[in-house]
Formats: C-alpha cells, sequence, structure tokens
C-alpha cells in the first residue's frame, strides 16, 4: 500500500483569505449537482419542493354551500324577518355532487342542501337550516341574506394553474392537506445530500478510552443542526493527530457521502494536521479567514465535492457551519435554496467589531408588544467560543462589519440556528 509522507505542520502554510472572498470563492468552486425525488405527499413533512408544483383544477370545483340550508336566490329573502319570514317553494334537495343536475331556482323556489353541496342552477345564496322553517313543500325564510351569502364560489381556494406550493418550500402538514385536496399525492422533492463527520483529536480519543459514551459532543451538537436544516449526517468517528490517518480516511470516504466535515486540528499547533492532509489530496479554496470566532476554517475541493474544515471549538463550529457548510450545500444540492431563517430585530445595546475582522456576536431575541423583535448579544466582551451558554441561551447570531460600531436600537439581521427558533419568543 502507498503511504504518503508529510512534513510537520512547521512548513505548512495557511491559504488565508477575507471572509467575503473565502465565501465567495467557496460558493465559485463546486457546481449545482441537486437532484429530485418523488416521493408520497404523506412522507414529505419536513421536505423541500424542487419544482412549483401547481394546482390542475378549481378548488372547490363547483359553486357550493358552506353550511346545511337552503339554496336560493338572494333577492326573494330581502325583508325577511323572524317576524316577518318569506315563503318559497321547495322544489328538491341536493346531499351530494350530481343530485344538482336538472334543478333550478327560479323566483319564489329554494332547494335544500347539506353543506358542501354544489348549487343547483339560478340559485346565488345560502340560507342557513337555523334561519329557516319547514312547512310541508314550503321553507319560511326568516333572514335577508346578500349576494353569494355562505357560498364557496367555484376557484375561490385556488384555481387551475395556480402554484399551491412553491419551489424551495419546507412542507408542512398544512400543504400536505392543501396537496392532497388538490388531488397531487407525490410531489418533487430535494434528495437530501448526506455529509460524513468526524472528530479529529488524540484528546478525544482518551475520553473515549475512558469510557466517556459521547467523546465528541461537538459533532453530535452540528449533527443534529444539520439535521433540521434537511442535510443528513453520518458520524464516522475519531481521527488520531495522524495526517497519513487522516488522508487515507478522506480518500476513502468522500466517494461514499456528498460531502465531508472534520472537526479539529486545523490550527497551527504542533499536533494540527488537518490542513496539511487535505492539501495533499485536494485543492484548497481557502483556509484561514477574517471571522470571528471562526477564524481557521477552511473549504477544499477532494474529487469535486467539498472537504470542509471545521474548527474544534464549539463557538468557532458553528459559525463555520452557518457561513461556509451550509451555503454551499445549499448551493451544490438544493440549487442555492437558503436553508436557515432570517429576522430582522432592534438591538438592545451597542455592539461593535475589531478592525479587519468580521465579528460574530450571539444574540437572543424578545418580542415586544408591537411585534417588533429585540436582539440582546450574549456576551459584553469578544470572542468567547468555548462558552456554551452563548449558544444554549441564543436563538441565533448577528454579524458585524470590521471596524464597525452598531448603535443602540440599529436593525440588525439575525439568523436563526434552526426553524424551532421561531417556537421560542
Amino acid at each position: 500500500m502507498l503511504r504518503l509522507i508529510f512534513c510537520m505542520p512547521l512548513e505548512y502554510k495557511f491559504k488565508a483569505k477575507p471572509y467575503d472572498v473565502a465565501l465567495k470563492e467557496s460558493l465559485e468552486a463546486f457546481k449545482t449537482r441537486a437532484s429530485v425525488e418523488l416521493v408520497p405527499v404523506t412522507e414529505a413533512v419536513g421536505r423541500r419542493i424542487a419544482f412549483d408544483v401547481k394546482s390542475r383544477s378549481d378548488m372547490p370545483p363547483y359553486d357550493m354551500a358552506f353550511y346545511d340550508g337552503y339554496a336560493v336566490r338572494y333577492e326573494d329573502t330581502f325583508g325577511a324577518s323572524a317576524s316577518s319570514p318569506k315563503k318559497l317553494r321547495i322544489v328538491g334537495q341536493v346531499l351530494k355532487a350530481g343530485e344538482e343536475e336538472g334543478l333550478s331556482v327560479t323566483s319564489g323556489t329554494a332547494v335544500y342542501l347539506s353543506s358542501n353541496s354544489p348549487l343547483p342552477e339560478g340559485a346565488n345564496a345560502v340560507v342557513r337550516d337555523e334561519y329557516a322553517s319547514r312547512e310541508g313543500d314550503f321553507v319560511l325564510i326568516k333572514k335577508e341574506v346578500g349576494l353569494h351569502e355562505d357560498v364557496v364560489l367555484r376557484g375561490e381556494d385556488f384555481k387551475a394553474g395556480e402554484i399551491l406550493v412553491k419551489k424551495g418550500k419546507l412542507l408542512r402538514p398544512q400543504d400536505l392537506v392543501l396537496l392532497m385536496e388538490a388531488g397531487i399525492y407525490r410531489v418533487p422533492v430535494y434528495r437530501e445530500p448526506t455529509i460524513g463527520i468526524a472528530s479529529v483529536g488524540d484528546e478525544i480519543l482518551e475520553r473515549f478510552e475512558k469510557g466517556n459514551p459521547y467523546p465528541d459532543d461537538y459533532c453530535l451538537f452540528i449533527s443534529a443542526l444539520l439535521r433540521l436544516l434537511g442535510i443528513k449526517t453520518v458520524s464516522l468517528g475519531i481521527l488520531r493527530d495522524d495526517p497519513e490517518e487522516i488522508a487515507d480516511f478522506v480518500s476513502k470516504n468522500i466517494g461514499l457521502y456528498d460531502a465531508l466535515a472534520l472537526m479539529g486540528g486545523g490550527a497551527r499547533g504542533a499536533k494540527d494536521f488537518t490542513g496539511v492532509a487535505l492539501d495533499r489530496i485536494g485543492e484548497a479554496i481557502f483556509h484561514a479567514t477574517t471571522i470571528s470566532p471562526g477564524k481557521i476554517s477552511g473549504v477544499w475541493k477532494v474529487k469535486e465535492k467539498p472537504a470542509f474544515l471545521v474548527p474544534g471549538h464549539i463557538g468557532s463550529a458553528i459559525v463555520c457551519l452557518y457561513n461556509f457548510v451550509i451555503p454551499v450545500m445549499s448551493k451544490i444540492y438544493y440549487e442555492g435554496t437558503p436553508l436557515v431563517n432570517k429576522v430582522s430585530a432592534k438591538l438592545a445595546v451597542a455592539v461593535e467589531a475589531r478592525p479587519g475582522s468580521y465579528t460574530v456576536r450571539t444574540v437572543y431575541l424578545n418580542p415586544k408588544e408591537d411585534g417588533t423583535l429585540v436582539a440582546t448579544p450574549l456576551l459584553k466582551r469578544l470572542g468567547g467560543s468555548t462558552l456554551l451558554t452563548t449558544l444554549s441561551k441564543a436563538n441565533g447570531y448577528i454579524i458585524i462589519p470590521p471596524g464597525a460600531r452598531l448603535s443602540e436600537g440599529s436593525v440588525v439581521e439575525v439568523t436563526l440556528f434552526s426553524p424551532l427558533e421561531l417556537l421560542s419568543f
């Protein structure tokens, strides 16, 4: 077996780029190759539609009664009241579609209907049962009604050719009902890509060997977030701080998954070999950038697929995830459909960024009585990427441009960590 010979990282040179350049070139490095699968509507909740889905017919397909009652000409009810009812002759009944054929409502007549039944010809309103009383072949109308009152008009819900679900939309339970009502039982959705994730580090292996069941819990956290956004994950274990092992792992696994993410080993320490290994088997788009935390993030192209270097500190890992991993995966496998939600909010306090560096600040959101969201940064000092409470208490984050100072009350764009955050404020 051919073994690669590696130098120590003292000779390794970071391919550092400004944040905006690093993101732009990472997106440009990979072609879109999204694939689509047709799935039953019953299994489509949480999936993203790959094409606009249009209605094939009007819904409802005819004018229909909204309640049980009597189909009438609304003109025949003018002046009707409980003390002075209008008397109309009943000429038939319609309890289901098809029974209206041959029936018609003319001046002075009415037809009894059950809810959702089609209106017979000539009818333009419905008088509910509670506003009428039957006397043999006649009905007493005790309430004046307006044109089309308690009638659902043909196509009022949606019309033939109307877009029911737009491309890229995340399907909700109510969307599934809408599609099934429209007679659509299979829908085209994007195939969910899969990222193989491995942790790198002798110290993580030591925790595993000492019996810790989740020695790479940061990796578990990253996997859970990605799955919420429509990206499947597979845990591929823990790699030693060994450049040959890392390179061999990537070579063997890159063809099995849509992308790989290696967590850790990307800094300048004597045991940081992840960048060294990836350089030998792939093309570095960048390694190190001007966003903090997350400065040592990196993206490589290996056999036309992305391999991500995710920093080992949890705060830095999150920044890499949302600013490089998710955008690149979206571009390749979802045709650029945004996978994260963003909201506008007003800053509760002033914040600032270091010169020359984009600064990420986690925030939690509170709604005011007028519906405005207020974003409160969780740390007064910059950095703090290892503090888990900055994530557990947060709903999302903001990015402050280099050297900028945003005053209290400034409107900012908050990137939410997942759709679940919408339920928490």
